[in-house]
C-alpha cells in the first residue's frame, strides 16, 4: 500500500508538470507562497520598565554579542552567515533607536545578546517562547488532561491564541534578543531589562530566508513591552525581497556564553 501511494503521488506530480507551461514549472511549489504571520512577544522586567525605551530622537547605546544558532539547527538546512546576520539585526535595531557604542565615544547602557535557531515541539517550552498565556485564552483547559465546558468556547478564541496554539505544535524558527543592564552583564547576577522573541513555522522555508524577514517584521517591537503576543504579517516584508547581509551596521561581537531567561514580573 505505501508503494502504491508513492506511485500515485509521482503520477500526480507528472500530471501537474505535463499540464503546466514551461515558464510556470519553476513557480510550482508544494508549499504555500504565503508565510502568514510571525509571532512576536517582548517581556519586560520591573527594572526594564524604569528605563525609557530607545527612539531615533533619544537613542540608547549598547554593546553586544551574537550567539548564532544556539537555539538549534537541523542537517541540510541553509543557515545565514552568523556575522552578517548579526549586522542585519543591528541595522534593524538602529531604526528603533538602539545604536552600537562601538566606534563612538558613547558609554553603553545596554548589553544585547542575539541568538536564533530551529526549535522542535516538546523540546523546551514553545508556548512560553510564543507568549501563550492561559489566563488570556477563553478556551484554556480548566483541569489539565481533562475536557471541560471550555471545549465549547474554542470558536471564540482570539486569532492570536489560535495562531500560537497552531504554531506551537510544529517546528519553528526562533529568534531571541535579550537586553541586559550593561554594568551588571558581566557579573554573577546580570540585570535583565527586556527580551524579544520571534517565532515562525519552519516548514517550506530555510533559516537563511526566514530570519531576516522575521527580524524586519518584528522591528518596532524590540525593547517595547507587548503585554501579550502580537502577530505581524511577514509577507508584507517579503515583498521587499529581503536578503541577509545587505544592510551594513557594526556593533555585534563574536559568540560567547548563553543569555539567561528574564523573569516575568
Amino acid at each position: 500500500m505505501p508503494h502504491m501511494r508513492r506511485r500515485c503521488f509521482a503520477l500526480l506530480l507528472a500530471l501537474v508538470a505535463a499540464c503546466t507551461r514551461p515558464h510556470e514549472v519553476a513557480a510550482f511549489s508544494l508549499f504555500s507562497p504565503s508565510w502568514g504571520d510571525v509571532i512576536v512577544v517582548t517581556d519586560m522586567t520591573r527594572a526594564g520598565r524604569q528605563v525609557a525605551p530607545a527612539t531615533p530622537d533619544a537613542p540608547v547605546y549598547y554593546r553586544g554579542r551574537t550567539l548564532g544558532s544556539k537555539l538549534g539547527s537541523i542537517p541540510g538546512d541553509r543557515e545565514p552567515d552568523e556575522r552578517r546576520m548579526g549586522k542585519f539585526v543591528a541595522d534593524v535595531l538602529a531604526r528603533q533607536g538602539y545604536l552600537p557604542a562601538v566606534g563612538t565615544d558613547r558609554e553603553p547602557s545596554l548589553y544585547l545578546v542575539v541568538q536564533w535557531g530551529h526549535l522542535q515541539p516538546g523540546y523546551g517550552d514553545l508556548y512560553w517562547f510564543l507568549g501563550y498565556n492561559a489566563a488570556d485564552d477563553i478556551a484554556a483547559p480548566s483541569f489539565p488532561g481533562m475536557l471541560g465546558p471550555e471545549v465549547f468556547r474554542r470558536g471564540f478564541r482570539t486569532r492570536e491564541n489560535e495562531t500560537i496554539l497552531g504554531t506551537a505544535s510544529r517546528p519553528i524558527y526562533g529568534i531571541i534578543v535579550t537586553a541586559f543592564e550593561y554594568v551588571s552583564a558581566s557579573t554573577e547576577k546580570p540585570i535583565v531589562y527586556w527580551q524579544t522573541r520571534i517565532g515562525l513555522p519552519a516548514q517550506g522555508k530555510s533559516m537563511a530566508d526566514a530570519l531576516p524577514a522575521m527580524v524586519l517584521a518584528a522591528g518596532d517591537s524590540f525593547g517595547r513591552e507587548t503585554k501579550a503576543a502580537v502577530l505581524k504579517n511577514i509577507d508584507l516584508v517579503r515583498k521587499g525581497r529581503v536578503e541577509e547581509g545587505e544592510l551594513e551596521t557594526l556593533g555585534i561581537d563574536e559568540p560567547s556564553a548563553d543569555a539567561p531567561r528574564p523573569d516575568r514580573r
